[in-house]
């Protein structure tokens, strides 16, 4: 059987109209063509849909049936085809995400608002990610598209900084130095430092250690760890100092204050997208350039 979704679409049309004139009209056709395609598709079926000889024409018990049917079938071919159509222009489809915690105070929670107010049929899968996992993810598949601290050599990445953030002081509320509002790197010199572990948060472990090559010393690291707040919380039993982004100020840590440094020449933190280049796809895409467009919004708060 040649069924044709043309057929069933005339069939609808002359079934609610019960009139072959009126039907053609509402199709843009004339009336001898309308005739030959429902007694074609009479003919497919094997059964009268209509009862003729009176007006207005009749549905016969197949030709009412297949009214029912028939609007089943053609409201799902037209959701196949506006969802194909809405995949092609990553309207629709599926997303993984993942995200390091600095990127919770300001970032994160603005892109993903923007993004699913933008393309509501998108599914998003969310994941919390160091930055080093992230990569191994983006390199076996299993996500997406990162908000990561930024790469270094990997050529098959693409990646784009939506951010640059000072570098604070962050040190327990009972410090000392508490008071000040700029604390010199010669001061912090001899100061117990919790910093990033090596493996999973090189990215802050570098910077701090660029910080102190300022001034030709090293950080006298006590403690490791290697999420934000699980440093934050060390800092505020007094373990020791650390050097945070400014956004990390929003996540309010009791016990832990943050102050300016003085220093030589700034160093800021830099947070990136970070994607496989040959994986973009539309809905990738669409992310990608929400991401952008939130970050430029934010330039004047975040760098």
């Amino acid at each position: 059987m040649n069924l044709e979704l043309r057929h069933l679409r005339y069939f609808v049309v002359l079934a609610e109209e019960l009139n072959f004139a009126r039907a053609a009209r509402r199709l843009h056709m004339t009336q001898p063509p309308l005739s030959q395609q429902i007694m074609q598709l009479e003919d497919q079926m094997g059964t009268p849909l209509f009862i003729r000889g009176r007006r207005p024409l009749r549905l016969t018990d197949a030709g009412s049936e297949l009214l029912v049917q028939s609007k089943r079938l053609l409201e799902h071919a037209d959701n196949v085809v506006l969802s194909t159509k809405q995949a092609g222009r990553g309207e629709r489809g599926n997303l993984t995400i993942a995200f390091i915690t600095g990127s919770l105070p300001y970032l994160f929670p603005a892109i993903i608002n923007r993004y699913t107010s933008k393309f509501p049929n998108v599914n998003l899968n969310l994941k919390e990610l160091v930055s080093p996992f992230q990569r191994d993810a983006l390199h076996t598949g299993s996500i997406d598209v990162g908000i990561m601290r930024p790469l270094q050599d990997e050529p098959n990445f693409e990646t784009r900084i939506l951010l640059k953030e000072r570098m604070l002081v962050a040190l327990p509320a009972n410090h000392r130095y508490a008071q000040r509002q700029a604390i010199e790197l010669e001061e912090l010199a001899q100061e117990p430092f919790v910093s990033f572990d090596r493996k999973e948060a090189n990215y802050f472990d570098v910077i701090t250690t660029r910080i102190f090559g300022q001034i030709g010393s090293s950080p006298k690291i006590v403690q490791t760890a290697s999420q934000m707040y699980t440093v934050l919380a060390t800092v505020a039993a007094g373990m020791g100092l650390t050097f945070v982004p400014e956004s990390a100020k929003a996540l309010s840590f009791p016990g832990v204050i943050f102050r300016e440094i003085a220093f030589a020449t700034p160093i800021y933190a830099e947070l990136a997208l970070g994607w496989r280049r040959e994986r973009v796809q539309p809905v990738l895409t669409n992310f990608i350039n929400t991401a952008l467009e939130v970050s430029e919004e934010m330039l004047p708060i975040t760098k």
